[in-house]
């Protein structure tokens, strides 16, 4: 028996749940019911609804007018509408746009905002919070600024040469070569130049090849432009490139080459110094690692006489680059205690070597005057003329004509190995050619 009243018990409970809950049901479609039929109409609130800018198919849009600034973003939008059609609506289902028929020309507007549902359903008593919006209109132009030109530079100021290393600005090279930037003219007319600029620090010891770069823009003063300017300008997305150049420094010592005109001569007894004494080379050729010294040209001994400087150009070429500022050298000959003296040699002092054996020389000159010899003072001052022996080198004559032909002078002073002749001395000779049973001597 008391089993059976506790099952009557539990039938009695699940039958009160199951009618409360069928309850609730329909009072719930009850109420859905007497919201529909007594008050089909419900007022929306939505804020933060972003406004919609675009141009197409108006006026401005056609003369290129474009928007540049806006005094709002979004608007707050109250509205009614049929309540079972707005009821669950959201910021994606209402669009705000403005009223675009005031804008003919550049300039600032207040323009009224047109809400409309983006689902089509009608909506009525419509407040926009705030009711209008100003909004600065210009033209868009684009403006190129080329490495040609010299508006488009490279900054590499974040990219140092390590020690012993140089880098030299001008030759960065900017790919591509030119930029071109679109925006409002009034502002594109601000920009009057632009920098590729290197974002990443470094110290290099070889030429590098750099995408991390961004776009720097100038204004007539060269100051950067700021933020307000710029963020309407639209430029390329893409990386620019920079290859850096790096070359190899070193100070190089100058030195010069003497010539002498006869082998006895002993170069050392000759002294001078050049000044600067060295340049600074840069070089991309590890060669250049392994020279202390370069000879800046060859001098002829007979172009040195007291009191001789000379200034010698100090020329670029394939293995380095002069850096130093200097582009050329003076070369002072410590003559201190030399002299020099005037002399005469007669024909009799004149002989001819290397000279074929079927052929005929005859000097046509008696003496030659003037001849200057140099040398320390106690030497030249015991120097005469029968110690003078002069030259004429056959070796490389190719003439076959028959006739006068003049040669130059090869003159020095066999007793001594520090003194020499200044100048060149021309003689003229009458040459033969195929002569034979030329006597011994002859």
């Amino acid at each position: 028996m008391a089993e059976e009243k506790i099952k009557k018990i539990k039938i009695r409970k699940n039958s009160n749940l199951m009618l409360i809950l069928f309850s609730a049901v329909v009072a719930f479609v009850l109420w859905i019911f007497l919201a529909m039929t007594a008050f089909p109409e419900q007022t929306v609130t939505i804020k933060d609804i972003p406004i919609d800018f675009s141009l197409d198919g108006s006026f401005a849009s056609v003369a290129n007018i474009s928007v540049m600034k806006t005094s709002v973003e979004t608007v707050n939008v109250r509205f009614t509408g049929k309540r079972f059609q707005v009821g669950g609506y959201g910021k994606d289902d209402i669009h705000v746009g403005v009223n675009l028929d005031p804008v003919r020309a550049t300039g600032s507007y207040d323009l009224s905002l047109i809400v409309t549902s983006v689902n089509g359903d009608p909506i009525e008593d419509i407040l926009v919070e705030p009711s209008t919006v100003k909004v600065d209109f210009d033209y868009m132009v684009t403006k190129r600024f080329s490495v040609e030109d010299g508006t488009l530079t490279a900054d590499i100021s974040k990219i140092s040469a390590a020690a012993g290393y140089v880098i030299d600005p001008s030759e960065v090279i900017i790919n591509p070569s030119y930029i071109e930037l679109y925006g409002p003219r009034d502002y594109m007319d601000q920009i009057t130049s632009c920098a590729i600029t290197a974002t990443n620090p470094s110290t290099v010891q070889k030429t590098v090849v750099t995408s991390n770069t961004s776009i720097v823009m100038y204004n007539k003063d060269n100051d950067v432009a700021n933020e307000s300017l710029t963020e309407n300008i639209q430029f390329p997305s893409d990386a620019y490139e920079l290859t850096v150049p790096v070359y190899f420094k070193k100070d190089l010592k100058l030195n010069i080459g003497i010539t002498k005109m006869f082998d006895s001569f002993d170069l050392s007894s000759l002294k001078y110094r050049i000044e600067p004494e060295s340049i600074t080379v840069r070089s991309q050729n590890e060669n250049i690692k392994n020279i202390n010294d370069i000879t800046l040209d060859y001098i002829d001994l007979n172009s040195i006489n007291i009191g001789t400087m000379l200034t010698l150009n100090i020329n670029d070429n394939s293995n380095y680059t002069n850096i130093s500022g200097n582009d050329s050298a003076t070369v002072y000959f410590d003559l201190e205690g030399y002299s020099s003296k005037k002399v005469t040699i007669r024909g009799s002092q004149i002989y001819i070597i290397n000279k074929p054996a079927d052929m005929r020389v005859n000097i046509e000159q008696d003496k030659i005057r003037n001849v200057t010899l140099v040398g320390p003072s106690e030497i030249i001052e015991s120097i005469d003329s029968t110690d003078v022996v002069a030259q004429i080198d056959m070796l490389d004559y190719r003439n076959t004509d028959n006739g006068y032909a003049m040669f130059y002078l090869t003159i020095f002073v066999p007793k001594y190995n520090n003194v020499w002749c200044y100048g060149t001395y021309p003689v003229y000779c009458n040459v033969e050619h195929n002569i034979e049973n030329l006597n011994v001597g002859e």
